[in-house]
């Protein structure tokens, strides 16, 4: 997976509790960027083809998401 071009990412949480926001390198991987706080927002930079997790405190995938050419609002309910 490689990654094309420049985009960003506005992670916003609207759950009641704290989610983290991983990057899912190009061997799978999990590698940790974000904790949000609820009702908390993070802007990402990124690329295009490359995907973001979005799990609960105990590591449980709630939502994956993969960037746009336009930047995007990824909202985490």
């Amino acid at each position: 997976m490689s990654g094309g071009a420049e985009t960003s990412v506005e992670f916003v949480n609207l759950r009641s509790r704290p989610v983290i926001v991983y990057w899912l390198d190009h061997h799978g991987r999990r590698r940790h960027y974000a904790v949000l706080q609820p009702s908390a927002s993070y802007r990402q930079h990124t690329y295009v083809g490359h995907p973001w997790l979005v799990t609960d405190r105990r590591g449980r995938a709630l939502v994956c998401f993969e960037p746009t050419p336009t930047p995007a609002r990824a909202v985490i309910r």
